[in-house]
């Protein structure tokens, strides 16, 4: 006597991979006019805008190398200063240097005088020895008063250096993530760029508040630095650190606006792959 087949019965865990491999795509839309400028549009506006942060970068270098930041001229003659023994005309600083240009007064041999101009650059002495601050002074409460405020000074111009440095390097991983926006256009991509850019330029908006500080604080407490009869302007290094302040603020903006995440039936078949979450761990 026969006994019946046994039907076989697809298990669960079959079934289940049938099910996910026989799931359809949602369908696609035919593409209006606009949608498909704006996906033409949107790859070009985030390279020309990494291009300009790529500026921006060039452009904060110049203005940290350079020493046009502050710009102080005095009138007439100039200032007699003790230290050196010369009249001080002008003066330029930067980030790292202080340059002055003076004016030496000498009697040659014929009894005529004669003047002589100098420009001399020294580096900011960001980490002074006991005996930088004393040297040639006796200790009394004026000089220590002094030493406070050049230790203020010296505080200020550190702290500067130090949001110079961050900034370059925030500069550095937001334009890394930029380009590979461009390259696989990941909605979370884009945002950290822009998050990278903000970041940025919240590292030169300090830079910039504490270099003016610094300015402030020389005029009021520091007149061998900055002498009461002067005149003071910042220079295009200045300039071109807040230009750069802006461009990063703009460029934020943009990758933050082109961020928003398409739905797939709206976009082409590679945006709405890039835009799929992604699965690491699969059983």
């Amino acid at each position: 006597m026969e006994q019946p087949k046994e039907q076989r019965t697809p298990s669960k865990k079959s079934g289940s991979k049938r099910s996910t491999k026989s799931r359809a795509r949602p369908q696609r839309h035919k593409l209006s006019y606009k949608t498909r400028a704006a996906t033409w549009l949107e790859p070009r506006i985030l390279m020309i805008t990494t291009g300009v942060t790529l500026l921006g970068v060039l452009f904060q270098v110049i203005a940290i190398a350079t020493e046009s930041w502050l710009i102080m001229n005095v009138h007439g003659e100039g200032v007699y200063r003790n230290s050196s023994g010369k009249f001080l005309l002008e003066a330029y600083t930067g980030l790292w240097r202080l340059c002055r240009v003076e004016l030496e007064k000498k009697v040659d041999q014929a009894g005529k005088e004669v003047e002589i101009v100098h420009e001399t650059c020294e580096r900011h002495n960001l980490f002074p020895k006991g005996d930088d601050k004393n040297e040639g002074q006796p200790i009394d409460s004026h000089h220590l008063e002094l030493d406070v405020k050049r230790m203020f000074q010296i505080d200020y111009t550190r702290t500067a250096i130090a949001f110079t440095l961050m900034a370059l390097f925030i500069m550095a991983i937001g334009h890394c993530f930029a380009f590979y926006a461009l390259r696989r256009p990941r909605y979370i991509i884009k945002r950290l760029a822009a998050l990278l850019h903000f970041m940025t330029a919240a590292c030169l908006l300090v830079l910039n508040e504490v270099f003016i500080k610094t300015v402030d604080h020389e005029k009021k407490s520091m007149p061998d630095r900055i002498p009461l009869e002067s005149v003071t302007r910042y220079g295009y290094s200045f300039i071109l650190s807040w230009i750069v302040f802006v461009l990063f603020i703009l460029a934020g903006l943009i990758f933050l606006f082109m961020s928003h995440k398409k739905k797939p039936e709206y976009t082409d078949g590679n945006e709405a792959i890039e835009d799929e979450p992604v699965e690491i761990f699969r059983r």
